[in-house]
């Protein structure tokens, strides 16, 4: 005697498809999630590149003279110029700094600033504004959104003001 239904046989034989239909759907978005990975990947990489590139193209700048590399002493000069350039904008925009250790290392690079008086003895108005800048960032060296407003509001006076930030 025979206790299946002819029911029973039409359920299990209808649940076939929809098990194929999802190891389908499975394999699809394994897929497309690895080729997703592999472009953010790739574009993240890419990123990187490029913000090398143009480190090496600024660094050059700094020793380049038209029979090679400049002297020393200019060479210095145009390093100190840049960095004292670049430390006052990365202070203005520690708010956004999205990196922990980025921030902490700003943070000790204006403790040095300061400590070592590194950039007291330069006359531009960039470095005296790197000199602000540190103190305002080990000033408010827990309140970063605070060192930032800090660096923008005590400019030096006879700094440009750039273009797109004139009223």
């Amino acid at each position: 005697m025979d206790h299946t239904s002819p029911d029973a046989d039409d359920r299990a034989s209808s649940r076939t498809p929809m098990l194929i239909g999802g190891v389908f759907v499975l394999l699809g978005g394994i897929f497309i999630g690895a080729l997703s990975t592999t472009v953010m990947l790739r574009t993240s990489i890419g990123s990187a590149g490029d913000l090398k590139a143009r480190d090496a193209i600024r660094m050059q700048a700094l020793i380049d003279a038209p029979d090679g590399r400049a002297a020393a002493a200019t060479a210095a000069e145009r390093a100190t110029s840049e960095f004292a350039h670049s430390f006052v904008i990365s202070a203005a925009a520690l708010d956004a700094t999205a990196s922990q250790d980025d921030r902490a290392r700003i943070v000790e690079i204006s403790r040095w600033v300061v400590d070592t008086g590194a950039l007291a003895e330069r006359d531009d108005a960039v470095s005296r504004w790197a000199v602000i800048a540190a103190r305002c960032v080990v000033e408010h060296a827990q309140a970063v959104r605070d060192a930032a407003n800090c660096v923008r509001d005590r400019m030096p006076l006879d700094v440009p003001v750039p273009e797109h930030a004139r009223d």
